[in-house]
């Protein structure tokens, strides 16, 4: 992984190309760089938090901010590989500690509801249902296939033949996909 080029110690998350010249930074150099230009406050926010999920389990949380000329970007990434995601968006001179607890509340209530159920057939097969008839993720990039996304519920990843066999019992039904960034 490649450190940023200016503080020489966080990963590179950002490559940005300003007037000729190309920099690659971490999102803390980054921020500092757009809130100077954008002469954007840098309120002090809490790296990580953790919230229990709809089984009582401990969930951490890091918080990632961009700072962007169209608003503040904060995001929720949980600390495992493909985990839940949450987002929110304000504007540049938005409160930032207040945006943080939207941010909070809004990933409490996505970890509150279990939307995925695994149960066994009596032969001891394993298969996964919807709960509600309905569910939400997050769509992320599968290393495995390179035709079909996998897709992120109750913080777990589905590929897209497994999301299809929890499909297969509405067969019949009518079905309405509503994709929508995830800061909404």
């Amino acid at each position: 992984m490649n450190k940023c080029e200016h503080c020489s110690s966080n990963d590179v998350k950002v490559h940005f190309d300003r007037d000729a010249e190309s920099m690659l930074l971490c999102l803390n150099c980054f921020n500092k760089l757009m809130a100077d230009k954008l002469e954007v406050d840098l309120e002090p926010l809490i790296e990580s938090f953790s919230l229990k999920d709809y089984q009582g389990m401990n969930r951490t949380f890091f918080v990632e901010r961009q700072i962007l000329p169209q608003g503040i970007y904060l995001e929720a990434v949980e600390n495992v590989k493909f985990g839940y995601k949450f987002g929110v968006q304000g504007e540049l001179h938005s409160n930032q500690t207040d945006m943080l607890n939207q941010l909070m509340e809004k990933t409490r209530n996505g970890l509150a509801e279990q939307q995925v159920k695994t149960e066994f057939f009596p032969n001891g097969q394993k298969y996964n249902t919807l709960i509600h008839d309905q569910f939400t993720g997050l769509i992320e990039y599968d290393e495995g296939s390179n035709i079909a996304p996998l897709i992120i519920i109750d913080g777990k990843p589905f590929t897209w033949e497994e999301v299809g066999k929890m499909m297969m019992t509405y067969e019949g039904f009518q079905i309405k996909v509503k994709v929508y960034d995830m800061t909404d």
